[in-house]
């Protein structure tokens, strides 16, 4: 059998490749190539710059579309050896519709696996870098919202930021509101319209401060003009190293997940997010069932069809997969539940579907 699993291994290659440059084609012709092309054409961004962009924002589309690729390669795969009656030929040999998906199901692990070492590795990195580039030559973001992060640079005090928006080209927070810990007690929450720094010093300015006591109790409401506090840090170094929820690693997050929860903040947003990072890989192993299952059981669908079936396909489960999301963020279900739904449900699909194809053959 080794050479049925090289075939369809060599197969299968080629239509994943052909998938993995078809979708990256569809999903950055939108925004990502209109903007990077308005930047080249209107701002000046150098052409090496707007190639070096290009790539370095590959792991995020990737994460999604390696998934993707591998349910349109496998149909594709599967619907051309029906045609043309070789799955007719394997099973009159002996070979079970299970045996059959078992080159599919060692690809569709590898998939997973590259999938995750992108989602762990290659995204984190790739998202600094891009930080490192936008701000290295005065190209920014306009305008990054409802962001967070740590300032630990005074010693034995802790800052938590949490900002509506940054203006990153003039360096300027909006909507400031930063919680003031002391050997690991809230000691003051400083609600501020606006924040930059200045010489060493974080300058709020248009605000109001609460000194909160050893009880949790707020014992003094200050409004200020301007409020000082010293710091080490600057915004431009601050968003070259900060990474949002969706760029940490799995640990990254999970570690982040338990400081907020020990903090007595809420999760729940972040706990989906923890688990899609599960989801999201593992959806190549059940859309590589969908695939033979669907391909096995469509023996006359061509190259078209393949791909109008698979786009179909991804729709409905990122349809599904974003409601039980909802759900899980609003807690109608558990986080792992929520966001594994649509891949248990996929699965039993295939499932049920492969074996009445194998049972009627």
């Amino acid at each position: 059998m080794q050479v049925l699993d090289r075939y369809v291994l060599k197969q299968v290659s080629g239509s994943f490749l052909f998938g993995v440059c078809l979708f990256v084609a569809i999903l950055s012709a939108g925004d990502l190539l209109f903007r990077l092309a308005r930047m080249w054409l209107r701002e000046g961004l150098p052409g090496e710059k707007v190639v070096a962009i290009f790539f370095l924002s590959l792991p995020q589309l990737l994460v999604y579309v390696l998934p993707m690729a591998l349910l349109l390669g496998v149909l594709l795969v599967t619907g051309r050896m029906a045609a043309d009656s070789e799955i007719i030929a394997l099973r009159s040999c002996g070979v079970s519709l299970a045996r059959f998906f078992a080159p599919f199901f060692l690809f569709a692990l590898w998939v997973c696996v590259g999938t995750i070492l992108l989602q762990e590795v290659a995204l984190p990195l790739s998202a600094l870098k891009l930080k490192e580039i936008w701000s290295g030559r005065g190209f920014f973001w306009p305008v990054e919202e409802r962001t967070f992060f740590r300032d630990v640079s005074e010693e034995g005090v802790e800052r938590i930021f949490y900002v509506r928006e940054i203006d990153s080209h003039h360096e300027i927070l909006r909507g400031v509101v930063v919680q003031e810990y002391q050997k690991e007690k809230l000691r003051r929450i400083i609600n501020a319209a606006r924040a930059r720094v200045a010489d060493g010093q974080w300058v709020f300015e248009d605000g109001v401060y609460y000194e909160v006591n050893d009880r949790g109790e707020v014992e003094r409401v200050v409004r200020f003009a301007r409020e000082r506090a010293k710091t080490q840090e600057t915004i431009s170094g601050i968003l070259k190293t900060r990474k949002s929820p969706q760029e940490m690693s799995f640990a990254e997050l999970r570690a982040y997940i338990a400081q907020e929860r020990a903090r007595g903040q809420a999760t729940g947003h972040l706990e989906v997010l923890l688990w899609h990072k599960t989801a999201i890989p593992f959806a190549a192993l059940v859309f590589a069932l969908l695939g033979v299952a669907l391909g096995v059981a469509s023996p006359r669908s061509g190259r078209a069809l393949g791909i109008g079936l698979s786009v179909l396909i991804v729709f409905g489960y990122y349809v599904l997969f974003s409601i039980m999301s909802t759900l899980a963020e609003g807690g109608v279900l558990p986080p792992p539940l929520g966001t594994w739904i649509p891949n248990i449900l996929g699965g039993l699909g295939g499932s049920m579907l492969l074996l009445r194809q194998d049972s009627a053959q």
